[in-house]
C-alpha cells in the first residue's frame, strides 16, 4: 500500500505500510500472544500496542512478549520513526500520538481520573494515515477505543474488535461492537489471517488518489447499478455524493467479502439483501464527538453569544444542527446555548429551539436515548459533566431538561424542506461528502434557511464556494460565516427540491425550465376566468397548512404580527375561526363535503356575509388533501317585512337572523359536545395506559436499584479480590526476581521442557552447553545443537518423563569439559508432570581430580607389589586402599571383598583376634607378633609392622603402609 499526503501544497513522503494500533488493558496480555504467535514475522506492517499501564507497577510487555515472536519489541521514545515489521509499546503513564509516522509522547491527560489513552492514539492515528489505519480493540474495562474506531472508520481505516467470549474483560470489545462500525469480531489468534487477507486484496493495496479518481464505462455502469439497488431498498439515492467516497466505501466492502470486482458484489448484493443495509449504514457513516475541535466552539461562542443577547423575551432560539449523527454536537451546541441563559437576567429568558436531523434513522435512534459511553469524560469538563449529565452504570444519559429542548428527526437535506428564521445552522463534515453541484443547491438553502445575521458553521474542510458575497467570514480557520441580506443567492432556491434524475448528463442542465405548448392568448384567457370567475379557495393539508392560494383572500383572512406561520387556523378571521376549523375537522373525519351556508364577517365598518365548503379530494396527485371555497354573498343589508303591520320591519329582520345564528350554534354545540365525548373516551383509554405505564416504570425502578445495590456490593467484592490479586502479583514478582537471581547466579545450567521437548526457560550458563537464543524459546530441544558428545540425550529425557525416574549421567563437551547431568520430572504445585528439568553441573576440576587419584592408586598399587611379604596401604580411617597380591593370595581372599572395608571388620570378624587393635589405634604403633589359627589356612605366625606413609599439616596420619611378614612355625 502507498500514500502520499499533501501539506501546504507541497509533497512529502507517507508511510507505505498499514500501521496497526492495538488497544486493550493489562488483562490482555494472552490476546497478544496469540495474536503475535499468528502473525507472520515478514508482514510488512507495524504494530503499535497501547495498554493500560500505572507508573506504579512495572511491568516489562516487551520481555513478555518477546519470547512469542522474533520481531523487533521495544518500548516507544519521543520521536521515534515506525518502521515495518517492528512492535512499539506505550511507556506507562503516558499519552501517544503519531504524526508523519513518528511517534509522539506526551504526560496523560485526565478528566476525573480517567485515561482515554487508546482513544487519544486511534484518534491520532486516523488522522495521520487515513486509510492506512487499522484499529484493533482486544481485552479491557471500560470504553477507552470507542471513540477512537469511530475516528479510523471515518477515515476508510480497517476495525477489529476481539471477541467478547474470547476476552478477560468484554467491557471495550463490547463497547465497541455497540457502535455498529466494527469489520471484523474475531478471537486473537483468528485475526492475523484476516488482517493480511483485507490489507493484501488489490482494492485496499492500490488504492487510487482522489485527484486521479476516474471510473471507465464499465466500473461507471456498474457503479449505477449498485446506486439503484441502494435506492430500490432504502428510498434514498446516492446519486449527488461524491463519486469517489461511494466508490472507496463500495470497494472495502469488496475487500471485506473477498470478491473479485464489481460484478461479483452486485451478484452478493441481490443475494444477500442485508448487505445492502450495510452498505447504506458505511455510506452514513457519521462521526463526532462532543466539542470537537474544542478551539472551534470556543469561537462559536464568541461570535453567537452577541447575536443571542439581542434576543427579545418573546423572539425563541431556533438552531439547526444538519447531519447531527448520534446527536453530541447537538448536545454540545444545547450545553453552550444553555450557559449563555444562565447568564442573562430577564425575567423571561428566550424559548431555545434545537432541531437536530440525519439520514440514519439508526443514529437518530441513538442521539435520542441520550445514553453515552464513560470514555465522554476524555472530552467534556468536570464542571459540565455534572451539570448536564447522569451517572447511570457504566456510562452517561443527558438530562432530561437538556433532552427535551432538542427535536431529534430523520432528514434528507436534498429532498426535505429546511427549517427557517435560524440563529445557527451547524452542518458539520457533510458538505465534504456531497459533489460541487449539490452543494451550488444547498448552500442557497442554507441562506435561506437563516435569520438576519443568522451563523452558518461548518467544518474546517468546508466552504460556501461561490457563495462567498452571500455571508461574511466572522472566523476563516473554524468556517463561522454570518448570512448576508440583499444578495441575489436566494433566486437558486426556485430549484428546491433537487432533482437528480439528470445528474449524470455532464451536457445538459439539471432543472431546464420547460417551454409552455399553449398560445399566449388560452394562457391570457384562463388567467382572467381564475382572477375573476372562480370563488377564492385553499388548498390544505391535513394540519390546515396553506399549499396553494386562488383569489383575493383579504376578506377571509388577515395577516398577524409574529412569526409568519401559513396555517388556516392562525390566519382565518375570528368570526370564521370556529367555524372552518369544526367543517375542516369533519370534512376530514367522514372524508366527504361539508358546506356552512352563512356567517358575518366584519371588514372596517362593513358587515358581510360569506359562506363556504370543505372538499375532501381524492383525485391523484392531491389525494387526502382538503379544498376550501369561500362565497362572498356582499355586504349585509336592512331587511324590510310586510308579514305584520304592527311589527317593526327592522325588529322582524333581527329576530330572523338571531333565529338563524341560534340554529347554527346550536349544531356547533351539538358537534363540540360529540367531539368532546369522543376526546374523553380516548383521554380514558391513554389515562389507563399511562397508570399501567406507571406501574411497570415503578417496578423496573424497584429492579433497577435491587440491581444497583447488587452492583455496589459485586464492585466492593471485586475491589476486595483486585486489592487481593495486586498483593499476590507483587508476591508473585517479587518471587519472580529472587528466582531469576537464584538460577543466573549459580554456576548450575538449567533448561525447563515440556512434554513435547519445547523449551519453556532456560538459564544463561544453558548458553555455553546449547546454540539457543531468546527466541528459541517454544522450540523443541531436538532443534538445538549441543556442544556435548552424547548423543541419546533426547531417549533420556523421554525415559525419564514416562517413568518418572529422575537419571543422572557424566558428559563431556567437545572442549574435554565435563557435567553432571541430572534429568528430573518437572512437578506442578498439583503433583502432575509437565516436562523435565535438565541440570548441568560442571564438574571438569573433580574429573580431574578423580583421574589423577585413580593414577595415585595404580602407582601405589604397583609398587606395594614388588614388595615379597604381604602388605595394605589404609587411609586414616584405616580402610583398605590398596592390597597387594601376596596378601591376597597368603589369606586367600579377592580385592573386591576388602577394598574400601575397614581392617577392623576383617581382623575381628575373619580372623577373629584382637591382638593387632593396640597397633592400629596407636599414635606411635610398635611392631607385633601374630601367631593365630585362621581358618582354612591353618596355624600362621607373622610379625605385622606400620609405617607412615603421609601426614597432614597438623601431623595425622592420612595414609599407612601395613606389612604382614611370615614366620614359618616348626
Amino acid at each position: 500500500m502507498t500514500q502520499q499526503t499533501k501539506f501546504n501544497g507541497s509533497e512529502k513522503p507517507g508511510v507505505t505500510f498499514p500501521i496497526i494500533g492495538m488497544g486493550g488493558s493489562a488483562g490482555s496480555f494472552h490476546a497478544f500472544e496469540k495474536f503475535f504467535m499468528h502473525m507472520p514475522i515478514k508482514s510488512g506492517m507495524a504494530f503499535v500496542i497501547i495498554m493500560h499501564l500505572d507508573k506504579s507497577h512495572v511491568v516489562d510487555v516487551a520481555a513478555i512478549l518477546q519470547p512469542i515472536t522474533s520481531m523487533a519489541i521495544r518500548e516507544a521514545h519521543d520521536g521515534v520513526t515506525v518502521q515495518p515489521d517492528h512492535i512499539y509499546i506505550i511507556p506507562p503513564g503516558k499519552d501517544m500520538g503519531i504524526h508523519n509516522g513518528q511517534l509522539l509522547l506526551m504526560e496523560a491527560s485526565r478528566f476525573k481520573g480517567a485515561h482515554m489513552s487508546i482513544d487519544y492514539f486511534l484518534q491520532s492515528l486516523a488522522e495521520d494515515q487515513q486509510s492506512n489505519a487499522v484499529g484493533i480493540i482486544f481485552s479491557g474495562m471500560g470504553a477507552d477505543g470507542e471513540t477512537g474506531i469511530r475516528m479510523v472508520k471515518e477515515k476508510l481505516g480497517l476495525v477489529i474488535v476481539q471477541d467478547p467470549q474470547t476476552a478477560e474483560y468484554e467491557s471495550m470489545p463490547s463497547t465497541s461492537i455497540k457502535t455498529n462500525m466494527v469489520d471484523y469480531v474475531l478471537a486473537p489468534e483468528d485475526m492475523p489471517v484476516k488482517l493480511i487477507q483485507y490489507l493484501n486484496h488489490p482494492a485496499i493495496r492500490e488504492p487510487q488518489a482522489e485527484s486521479d479518481f476516474t471510473m471507465n464505462q464499465t466500473n461507471h455502469t456498474h457503479l449505477q447499478k449498485i446506486l439503484m439497488l441502494l435506492r430500490s431498498n432504502t428510498g434514498h439515492d446516492f446519486t449527488l455524493y461524491k463519486k469517489s467516497t461511494i466508490v472507496r466505501r463500495i470497494e472495502r466492502r469488496i475487500a471485506f467479502h473477498q470478491l473479485n470486482d464489481y460484478v461479483d458484489y452486485i451478484n452478493y448484493l441481490r443475494e444477500n439483501p442485508s448487505e445492502i443495509m450495510l452498505l447504506f449504514n458505511e455510506l452514513l457513516i457519521g462521526v463526532t464527538k462532543f466539542f470537537r475541535d474544542r478551539d472551534a466552539f470556543e469561537a462559536l461562542k464568541s461570535k453567537l453569544y452577541p447575536i443571542l443577547a439581542l434576543k427579545k423575551e418573546s423572539d425563541p432560539i431556533r438552531i439547526w444542527i444538519a447531519g447531527c449523527s448520534t446527536g453530541e454536537e447537538a448536545y454540545s451546541i444545547a450545553m453552550l446555548v444553555i450557559e449563555f441563559l444562565d447568564t442573562v437576567k430577564l425575567s423571561k429568558v428566550p424559548k431555545l429551539q434545537i432541531f437536530a436531523t440525519d439520514l440514519d434513522p439508526q443514529a437518530i435512534d441513538h442521539a435520542r436515548s441520550a445514553s453515552y459511553f464513560s470514555n465522554i469524560v476524555s472530552e467534556i469538563s468536570p464542571e459540565r459533566l455534572n451539570r448536564f449529565f447522569i451517572k447511570v452504570n457504566e456510562g452517561y444519559v443527558v438530562k432530561k431538561e437538556v433532552r427535551e429542548m432538542i427535536v431529534f428527526a430523520q432528514h434528507n437535506l436534498i429532498k426535505d424542506a429546511p427549517f427557517t428564521r435560524l440563529d445557527l445552522l451547524c452542518c458539520r463534515n457533510v458538505l465534504i461528502y456531497l459533489t460541487s453541484e449539490l452543494q451550488k443547491k444547498i448552500i442557497p438553502v442554507f441562506h435561506y434557511s437563516l435569520a438576519t445575521n443568522g451563523l452558518l458553521f461548518l467544518g474546517p474542510a468546508e466552504s460556501v464556494g461561490t457563495f462567498g458575497d452571500s455571508f461574511a467570514s466572522l472566523d476563516n480557520k473554524w468556517k463561522i460565516m454570518q448570512k448576508k441580506e440583499g444578495t441575489a443567492a436566494l433566486g437558486n432556491m426556485l430549484d428546491f427540491p433537487f432533482h437528480v434524475a439528470n445528474q449524470t448528463n455532464k451536457n445538459l442542465k439539471i432543472h431546464l425550465p420547460v417551454k409552455s405548448l399553449k398560445s399566449p392568448m388560452a394562457e391570457t384567457f384562463h388567467k382572467i376566468l381564475l382572477e375573476n370567475f372562480t370563488p377564492t379557495s385553499l388548498l390544505l393539508n391535513e394540519r390546515g397548512d396553506i399549499l396553494y392560494i386562488n383569489g383575493q383572500t383579504s376578506r377571509f383572512m388577515q395577516i398577524n404580527s409574529g412569526e409568519a406561520i401559513f396555517n388556516i387556523h392562525r390566519l382565518a378571521k375570528e368570526e370564521l375561526r370556529y367555524a372552518v376549523g369544526n367543517a375542516l375537522h369533519q370534512a376530514w373525519d367522514k372524508k366527504d363535503k361539508v358546506e356552512v351556508p352563512e356567517i358575518k364577517v366584519r371588514d372596517g365598518d362593513q358587515t358581510y356575509l360569506v359562506g363556504f365548503r370543505v372538499d375532501y379530494i381524492v383525485e391523484v396527485p392531491l389525494q387526502d388533501m382538503l379544498l376550501i371555497t369561500f362565497n362572498d354573498y356582499g355586504p349585509v343589508k336592512k331587511r324590510r317585512g310586510d308579514k305584520g303591520k304592527n311589527i317593526d320591519p327592522s325588529r322582524q329582520g333581527a329576530v330572523e337572523e338571531l333565529e338563524k345564528e341560534l340554529i347554527y350554534t346550536k349544531q356547533q354545540l351539538h358537534s363540540t359536545i360529540e367531539q368532546m365525548e369522543t376526546s374523553l373516551e380516548e383521554l380514558k383509554s391513554t389515562n389507563e395506559e399511562l397508570q399501567s405505564t406507571n406501574e411497570e416504570l415503578q417496578s423496573t425502578n424497584e429492579e433497577a436499584l435491587t440491581t444497583k445495590e447488587e452492583m455496589q456490593s459485586l464492585n466492593e467484592e471485586l475491589m476486595t479480590i483486585n486489592l487481593q490479586y495486586q498483593n499476590k502479583a507483587e508476591e508473585l514478582t517479587q518471587l519472580n526476581n529472587d528466582m531469576k537471581n537464584l538460577l543466573d547466579n549459580t554456576e548450575i545450567g538449567t533448561i525447563f521442557l515440556d512434554n513435547q521437548l519445547n523449551i519453556l526457560r532456560f538459564t544463561p550458563q544453558v548458553t555455553r552447553l546449547f546454540n539457543v537464543i531468546p527466541g528459541d524459546v517454544g522450540r523443541s530441544i531436538t532443534h538445538i545443537v549441543s556442544n556435548f558428545e552424547y548423543p541419546f540425550l533426547e531417549d533420556a529425557i523421554r525415559e525419564v518423563i514416562e517413568k518418572l525416574v529422575g537419571k543422572e549421567l557424566e558428559v563431556s563437551t567437545k572442549k574435554d569439559e565435563w557435567y553432571n547431568l541430572r534429568i528430573m520430572p518437572y512437578r506442578t504445585m498439583d503433583n502432575f508432570i509437565s516436562g523435565a528439568v535438565v541440570t548441568f553441573t560442571k564438574i571438569t576440576p573433580v574429573k580431574a581430580m578423580e583421574n589423577k587419584l585413580t593414577s595415585l592408586m595404580d602407582y601405589a598399587k604397583n609398587m606395594v607389589n614388588l614388595s615379597p611379604d604381604a602388605a595394605l596401604i589404609l587411609d586414616k580411617d584405616r580402610r583398605v586402599l590398596v592390597a597387594n597380591t601376596a596378601f591376597l593370595d597368603q589369606f586367600k581372599l579377592k580385592e573386591e571383598e576388602i577394598i574400601e572395608e575397614p581392617l577392623m571388620e576383617i581382623i575381628h570378624n575373619k580372623w577373629k583376634t584382637n591382638k593387632l587393635d593396640d597397633l592400629l589405634s596407636s599414635a606411635d604403633p610398635e611392631d607385633v607378633f601374630i601367631q593365630q589359627e585362621f581358618q582354612g589356612l591353618g596355624l600362621r605366625s607373622f610379625f605385622v609392622k606400620m609405617e607412615d606413609i603421609s601426614k597432614d599439616e597438623k601431623g595425622k596420619i592420612l595414609v599407612s603402609l601395613l606389612t604382614f611378614k611370615t614366620q614359618n612355625s616348626e
